[in-house]
């Protein structure tokens, strides 16, 4: 059995995942439904569950605010992992230490922070007259924000408090510091009301895949999220960014790379393949050819469907989304894709490692990935209700312990913990 084991979270669902036959729609707004998939996860011994997040509508489809709902699946849950998503374009740095960080302390040290930029221009009317900022505006604006939240996190040392039961402790005010920040974006003269975390600080995840994101990630993430469509080119981002890691002087085992994949899993080939084609069949894709501009710029409506897509047309699209509509170009390009397949395999996994086979297959695909520098785990995203999860549970997951690479119980309760990362120095 080797020390490295896999991390695996549970990731938002691909939106027509809600429009399978076998799926109620009515659970994506329903909180007992919300919390049985969280406790399968935990059943399943997952590290966490992962949820994305657009304040927009400009997608075509709505879906709960993320934090919101890991709130109230941590009084349900006891060792699952949290990790919502809250931009650093459209919200203040204060607020979200404070949320992460008191979510955090009220769970133990299950809590996570997706800390992206937010790629959709749709959502800039919702929070104003300014338009959506540009890639490295964004990212700018970002690296300050994420500075201040983990000095924020570091500025209470673990023993400030004296005597007392919280909250009416006292406190040591000489070991809780003042955060002065003075940037283009931000300045603060803060003083934080909670404690240093039960696992030393909030696990902090990343998704950028840009020249810029990966550097972001590098300096600051304890788990990047990317999508990367093939092994080959999971290996390339996985040794890239661990190179960037190091040279920012940070340990690259500290840093996880957690691609995301959609497994479609029969008990035989035919079996999975024709599972792919049912879902392929529910895809509206007139909806899908819409919400696939909205999300990347790749405009395909008046296309032939049937022919491969243009070099011009993919080269308007990715204004916002640049990293993940080049993975999604390089693979249609690659395979040979036309519009149509582009536009079903981008609603099934939107750039992510689609794999479909038998349970045996799907786990050797996640130990060669794993064992082979492509991945450190992966974001599992569930290709319809709850048959394909519990296919995945108990048929997947056995094989993975039986090799070694997956935990038979949960040792610690932190995700830091789960994710074999050391408590980060002040």
């Amino acid at each position: 059995m080797t020390d490295r084991q896999l991390v695996l979270n549970l990731f938002s669902p691909p939106f027509e995942a809600w429009r399978q036959p076998d799926v109620d729609a009515g659970r994506a707004w329903s909180i007992d439904a919300l919390v049985r998939l969280a406790q399968d996860a935990e059943r399943a011994l997952f590290d966490a569950i992962f949820l994305a997040d657009s304040p927009s509508l400009g997608e075509g489809y709505t879906t709960p605010e993320p934090f919101t709902i890991l709130s109230v699946i941590a009084a349900h849950t006891t060792y699952l992992g949290l990790a919502p998503t809250i931009l650093t374009t459209y919200t203040e740095p204060y607020n979200t230490a404070r949320k992460i960080a008191t979510l955090d302390q009220l769970t133990g040290g299950r809590v996570g922070w997706n800390a992206v930029t937010g790629s959709q221009p749709s959502v800039a009317p919702n929070f104003g007259p300014t338009a959506h900022p540009e890639h490295a505006l964004r990212y700018e604006r970002g690296e300050e924000y994420i500075e201040i939240v983990k000095a924020l996190w570091d500025s209470w040392e673990p023993d400030a408090f004296v005597a007392g039961p919280w909250p009416t402790a006292t406190l040591d005010h000489d070991k809780i510091h003042p955060v002065p920040f003075r940037g283009k974006h931000f300045q603060l003269d803060a003083l934080f009301n909670v404690p240093r975390s039960p696992q030393g600080r909030p696990v902090i995840f990343h998704a950028g895949s840009s020249d810029t994101g990966r550097d972001q990630g590098a300096r600051h993430a304890d788990a990047i999220f990317t999508a990367q469509p093939t092994i080959e080119a999971a290996r390339e981002f996985y040794q890239d960014f661990k190179r960037r890691v190091a040279g920012f002087g940070r340990n690259p085992a500290h840093a996880l790379v957690l691609p995301g994949i959609l497994p479609i899993i029969g008990s035989t080939e035919a079996e999975a393949e024709a599972a792919l084609e049912a879902f392929n069949a529910n895809v509206d894709l007139d909806q899908a050819i819409v919400r696939l501009h909205h999300q990347i710029g790749l405009d395909v409506r008046g296309l032939d469907l049937d022919a491969p897509i243009p070099a011009a047309v993919w080269d308007a699209a990715g204004q916002s989304f640049t990293s993940r509509a080049a993975v999604m170009r390089a693979e249609a390009e690659q395979g040979g894709f036309t519009a149509r397949q582009v536009v079903l395999r981008a609603t099934a996994a939107f750039g992510h490692h689609l794999i479909v086979g038998t349970p045996e297959q799907v786990a050797d695909d996640i130990e060669l990935w794993f064992r082979t520098g492509a991945a450190d785990g992966f974001n599992y995203r569930i290709p319809g209700g709850r048959e394909p999860l519990e296919q995945f549970i108990n048929h997947v997951l056995p094989l993975l312990q039986g090799k070694g690479i997956f935990r038979k119980e949960y040792t610690t309760q932190t995700l830091r913990g789960h994710y074999g990362l050391p408590v980060p120095p002040r």
